[in-house]
């Protein structure tokens, strides 16, 4: 998504109004799946030879469920406010006189990712099975393996 600088009057502002669609390639080495086509509305001010960018981004990204592997919609809205100047080497470069914010817009998304989400069919979660038993820090129980059950004998209280 570009901006026209061109178009900021000293101490003005430029509105952004549209949707931005995500390249499939920007989610190889995500762990989305899919993402619907971001809706981003906002403005960028002029302040001083720098330029405030005041953005809203909405969305929803597909993400894979921790336990069972489903589709999980997962409904973002980010608010942006980056500061970006013309000599400042980290900020993006500001070409004749066009600023692309797609590179910020994706930086905060992927910030938003959640490190696990479920689905809501996957709060179901069997506590025992066929051999096996969930053991937690709360469940008390000492169970001696009978492999040393005679070294009882041997400890006087």
């Amino acid at each position: 998504m570009n901006v026209d600088l061109s178009k900021l009057v000293h101490g003005g502002k430029i509105p952004i109004s549209g949707k931005v669609k995500v390249p499939n390639e920007f989610l190889k080495d995500t762990d989305i799946r899919r993402i619907t086509p971001v809706d981003v509305t906002g403005y960028v001010l002029d302040k001083d030879g720098n330029y405030e960018l005041d953005i809203n981004v909405k969305g929803v990204m597909i993400l894979p469920c921790a336990r069972t592997l489903k589709d999980v919609n997962y409904p973002f809205n980010i608010n942006i406010n980056e500061i970006i100047g013309e000599n400042d080497d980290n900020s993006l470069q500001i070409i004749q006189n066009r600023l692309e914010i797609f590179p910020i817009i994706w930086q905060y998304i992927l910030v938003d990712v959640p490190l696990r989400v479920l689905a809501p069919d996957a709060k179901e979660v069997p506590l025992q099975g066929d051999g096996w038993r969930l053991i937690t820090e709360d469940t008390n129980e000492e169970k001696i393996d009978p492999r040393l059950a005679k070294l009882k004998d041997y400890i006087k209280e």
